[in-house]
């Protein structure tokens, strides 16, 4: 790595840009051949025809949790923006304002990571089991797989969240905070009062620097990492996103304060019962 030039970087950087760029559009076309392989299976009519959702354990999530979620995924929205923005300017003149967005941003994502995690292992309402996997959860992805792949019309039941779900939420914990210390390594413009020394300097001079030739290729990486985890997320989250709107509507819609409050209360609403022993799959939100 110690061999890696500026112009090496650029051209990874070139690399990135072509890759994402054309991965994206790939992913929203799979989506949407995904959504209508539900026609020919039956699931369209059940879902939004007959309005036949499925039941929960939880059917009525706490207002906490709730309020997390809605304040992470709207400053996920502002970072992913105004980090594209500044990766290809298309605002003009807006590169310093989208820069402070993006870092204030960055910080009330950073504090509610801390809070979520403080309420997932600290507060009476602990949650961290909810998302633990499991030998039943190991044992049920390929059930799992075979659902979402239309191969079979019912999913395993193991507990609140199937593995997948469980799996895609440890694999964004992890990220955010890869991408939160990215974020700070990239802070060149600001000195640490009393230490006299950027956020740059403290996380990397002694970690990645001296392996890949100095302070600047370590941000230069730093950076790459950082882009790459924002494509990342862009990805994940328009795949959460479409599944939390075709697979349950009314626990999507209870999640941002809109819905009847229990799966009960939905089937009130549309007037149709579920049908549990047709229907063993208790899931909530994907």
């Amino acid at each position: 790595m110690t061999g890696v030039s500026a112009i090496d970087l650029t051209t990874i950087n070139v690399w990135l840009d072509v890759v994402f760029s054309t991965l994206y559009p790939i992913v929203l076309v799979a989506l949407v051949v995904h959504f209508l392989g539900g026609i020919p299976t039956g699931r369209f009519r059940k879902k939004f025809i007959e309005h036949k959702w499925p039941e929960h354990d939880e059917p009525h999530p706490p207002a906490l949790p709730k309020y997390m979620h809605f304040q992470h995924l709207t400053m996920m929205f502002v970072l992913g923006f105004t980090g594209l923005a500044i990766r290809f300017p298309f605002i003009e003149g807006a590169r310093t304002t989208l820069r402070y967005i993006h870092y204030v941003a960055m910080i009330i994502v950073v504090l509610n990571l801390i809070w979520r995690f403080w309420y997932a292992f600290g507060s009476k309402r602990r949650d961290w089991r909810a998302f633990a996997i499991t030998k039943a959860d190991a044992r049920s992805m390929i059930g799992v797989l075979l659902y979402y792949t239309y191969i079979k019309n019912t999913k395993p039941h193991t507990a609140k969240y199937n593995v997948m779900q469980k799996g895609s939420y440890i694999l964004f914990a992890v990220m955010m905070v890869m991408q939160a210390l990215c974020g700070f390594a990239l802070i060149e413009f600001w000195t640490i009062p009393l230490l006299n020394v950027t956020p740059s300097w403290v996380l990397l001079n002694y970690t990645l620097a001296p392996f890949v030739g100095g302070l600047a290729m370590a941000v230069a990486w730093m950076r790459i990492l950082h882009y790459t985890l924002t494509w990342m997320f862009i990805l994940m989250t328009t795949i959460h996103v479409y599944l939390s709107a075709t697979e349950d509507i009314p626990t999507t819609a209870d999640f941002f304060g809109f819905g009847p409050g229990d799966a009960h209360g939905a089937e009130a609403a549309h007037g149709s019962a579920h049908e549990s022993a047709h229907e063993p799959v208790h899931v909530s939100v994907d």
